[in-house]
């Protein structure tokens, strides 16, 4: 099956199945592999319809559940602190610049559930 994009979710003779991109390197293929399961969790198959808005806020959550799930194993593999650079996250990852405030997000919140932080948001604060 060829297919535009680094994956897929969909559903073949009543399974689900997750085709990847077989030319990403091992990187985006994890990434992609987190992003399209996010998609099968959330149910997601019967969920696209021609409502673009609807569309991108699937997108975004499936994005989202990826970038929690890396903050995850990233934490737990460097042990992050309130002097982590989530800066140096963002640019390792080479992650799309819409996604930059879900990175900072989670890292917020693995730092204040650590810490015992209030957590800052950047979706909280409105500029004007």
């Amino acid at each position: 099956m060829e297919f535009s994009g680094n994956g897929y979710f969909g559903i073949e003779e009543n399974k689900p199945i997750i085709f990847i991109n077989e030319q990403l390197n091992d990187i985006d293929t994890s990434l992609t592999i987190l992003h399209e399961t996010a998609h099968f969790l959330n149910g997601d198959c019967n969920k696209y319809i021609t409502n673009h808005f609807q569309n991108d806020n699937l997108e975004y959550e499936a994005n989202k559940y990826m970038i929690q799930e890396v903050m995850k194993m990233l934490d737990e593999q460097y042990d992050f602190t309130t002097d982590t650079n989530y800066q140096q996250i963002i640019d390792n990852l080479n992650l799309p610049y819409h996604l930059d405030g879900i990175i900072i997000d989670e890292f917020n919140n693995i730092i204040s559930d650590k810490f015992g932080l209030t957590p800052y948001h950047e979706s909280d604060y409105f500029y004007e």
